[in-house]
């Protein structure tokens, strides 16, 4: 009966958005105060329904209820509990049901915010209706197409189990993580959409900004959650392979950094209205474009482990309607503004300028990710686009980026930039230098651009840190006012120079081991010992010991994996890793070939950590901008 109640619910959720998008649409004769009450509480009944509604799915895969469609799927009797949880969203259907109970959770926080005020009121209805609109569009789409609650007679003994890859703990989390962070900008599109069709001025920004932090913290989260994965689970040992899955969910984080300091100056300086609510549009679009992409079919890649290309089309349909209608009411609701009379120097245009190149960043991914399937579209041609293309395009945005990034930190609200080259100029210095030490001293002379990427790096971080370090005496204010921004520039600057060293200076060797046989790579030594047997609770493995040594001395041991679960489906690499903050030894077993002689692949890659070290400190910062910051938030 879960399967029922689940239908029922969503039915019921179904009806309750209907119910949550009309009450701001002035059809039903109220006063503001009796509308803003009854939107609020169809929007906790909405949100209500839709969990209890996962609810029932979860109890089905609890359960092994293999007559749901669904459950025979994607779960196993023999499935470890937790990756049954995980289950709910491994595939299409599972993973859109998550998706509309994301949104109506975000729903609800705006509903219960305390952030809105008697003039406010009617951006908080009006945003409301619009995210009740977007929900009752993809509860529609998964009713009728998508169901997850669909029964299957006769129904199987046994189900298919969890996609292997999706039995990790690091994967288990990361789609709620993530989809958390694209669901959440929905937010921030729906307060400029009412700002638009209502008083179309900036005071949604100061609403908004929070909802983009938050969405930006989970992007951030969720990004470096799936390249720690892609580098430790798929045993080829890189953290970024520019798929197009990876790319769907780094378009959206470059636009929603966009719109967080886009905000801010709307916020602070009442300017750029139109262009932060344009952000604002963009944003939400790129997190509905990335779920057309991961869930549609309509391209393939190792991250994509649900798709149906004909469902895919009414994605598509939901990404025209609620992105072409915002754009319309965009474009009929734009003043006419005076032109802004702005200094080059001063914080507003710099940061307008930063938003340029972060926006140019994800237009050229866009182009990268697109493109073939444009072209198979038209013509029926297939070709792919590869990491030559990002690699080198996506330089032209980054490297200006990262140099008015520490500009951006010096410089002040309409200020005119006359202090501007004192306050810089021994940072810049300083920045050159220990660059080039570090380059051509330390890790040894590879390229000019890994050099400028070090220099860059430890430029964003000294800029970055610099406003905190010049406050230490001050008062603790002034201090906590810079830390958050703080954080996230120096986060940037530790992933942009663990990315330069690594992608530099990194060595990767596949070869042949027998036991007792050693490779070098670099300044290490690999040595294979044994390979025993190993069961597991729903697979086989083997389980390798090799011994690694630097300058005769043992350094490390690790044990990689080969493993075969109970399902039909390929073996699965656990790499093994020895790792410090300096660099990382990474070992992946390859295949058997006869007489004790395996394949493997060894890596040697100094610095990588600091590739998800920035993340983690960026996070940092936006939580204490969150939380730690209230008391000061208006003089920020």
């Amino acid at each position: 009966m879960a399967a029922e109640f689940g239908q029922l619910f969503l039915i019921s959720a179904l009806a309750a958005s209907l119910m949550q998008f009309f009450l701001g649409l002035n059809i039903i004769s109220l006063d503001q105060t009796n509308r803003e009450i009854l939107i609020t509480r169809f929007t906790s009944i909405h949100c209500l329904t839709v969990f209890l509604a996962m609810l029932c799915l979860g109890y089905s895969f609890l359960t092994d209820d293999f007559s749901v469609l669904y459950v025979a799927l994607n779960s196993h009797t023999n499935l470890p509990v937790p990756y049954k949880v995980a289950a709910l969203w491994g595939a299409h259907e599972g993973s859109l049901l998550l998706w509309i109970l994301l949104l109506s959770l975000w729903g609800t926080s705006l509903a219960y915010s305390k952030k809105f005020f008697d003039h406010t009121l009617v951006l908080k209805i009006s945003s409301l209706s619009i995210l009740g609109l977007v929900s009752f569009g993809f509860i529609l789409f998964i009713i009728y197409t998508s169901n997850p609650f669909e029964r299957i007679y006769p129904f199987p003994e046994q189900g298919q189990s969890l996609n292997p890859l999706l039995q990790d703990p690091a994967l288990a989390i990361h789609p709620p993580i993530l989809y958390a962070g694209y669901v959440g900008l929905a937010v921030p599109f729906a307060l400029a959409l009412a700002s638009l069709m209502s008083s179309n001025d900036y005071h949604w920004a100061g609403l908004a900004r929070i909802w983009a932090i938050n969405s930006w913290l989970f992007l951030t989260g969720g990004i470096a959650l799936g390249s720690w994965w892609a580098y430790y689970e798929l045993g080829w040992g890189g953290w970024w392979f520019w798929d197009p899955v990876e790319n769907a969910s780094l378009m959206p984080w470059l636009v929603a950094t966009a719109l967080v300091h886009s905000l801010i100056v709307t916020e602070k300086k009442q300017i750029f209205n139109g262009f932060s609510a344009l952000l604002a549009i963009i944003a939400f679009s790129l997190s509905l474009l990335g779920t057309f992409l991961v869930r549609s079919g309509v391209l393939i890649s190792v991250h994509s482990f649900a798709s149906d290309p004909e469902r895919g089309l009414f994605i598509l349909m939901l990404i025209g309607f609620f992105t072409g209608g915002a754009l319309i009411i965009y474009a009929l609701n734009q003043k006419r503004s005076k032109p802004l009379n702005l200094n080059l120097w001063s914080r507003e245009s710099l940061l307008l300028l930063n938003n340029v190149f972060l926006c140019s960043a994800a237009g050229l991914i866009m182009i990268g990710t697109l493109y073939p399937l444009v072209l198979e579209l038209v013509n029926s041609e297939k070709i792919s686009v590869g990491p030559p293309y990002f690699n080198f395009v996506i330089l032209f945005p980054f490297i200006p980026l990262m140099l008015f990034i520490g500009v951006a930190v010096f410089s002040s609200w309409s200020g005119t930039g006359k202090k501007l080259l004192v306050n810089i100029n021994r940072l810049a210095l300083l920045s050159i230098v220990m660059g080039l030490i570090t380059s051509y001293l330390i890790l040894g002379y590879e390229t000019p651009t890994a050099t400028l990427g070090i220099i860059l790096a430890l430029w964003t971080i000294f800029t970055g840190a610099m406003p905190v370090i010049k406050n230490l005496g001050s008062q603790t204010h002034q201090l906590i006012k810079n830390l958050p921004m703080a954080l996230a520039h120096i986060g940037l600057g530790l992933t942009v120079l663990g990315i330069t060293v690594t992608s530099s200076y990194g060595i990767t060797f596949d070869d042949t081991l027998g036991f007792g046989q050693s490779k070098q790579v670099g300044s290490y030594e690999f040595k294979l010992i044994t390979i025993e047997d190993r069961a597991g609770p729903n697979f086989k493995a083997k389980v390798a010991t090799v011994d690694i040594f630097s300058n005769n001395k043992k350094v490390g041991t690790v044990f990689p994996e080969k493993r075969t679960y109970d399902s039909a489906a390929p073996s699965m690499t656990e790499a093994g890793i020895d790792s410090n903050l300096f660099r990382d030894l990474f070992v992946a077993l390859g295949e058997d070939l006869g007489g004790g002689v395996w394949s493997m692949h060894l890596q040697f890659k100094p610095l990588l950590r600091l590739i998800w070290l920035g993340p983690f400190i960026m996070i940092l910062g936006g939580l204490f901008r969150l939380f730690l910051l209230k008391p000061f938030s208006r003089e920020i």
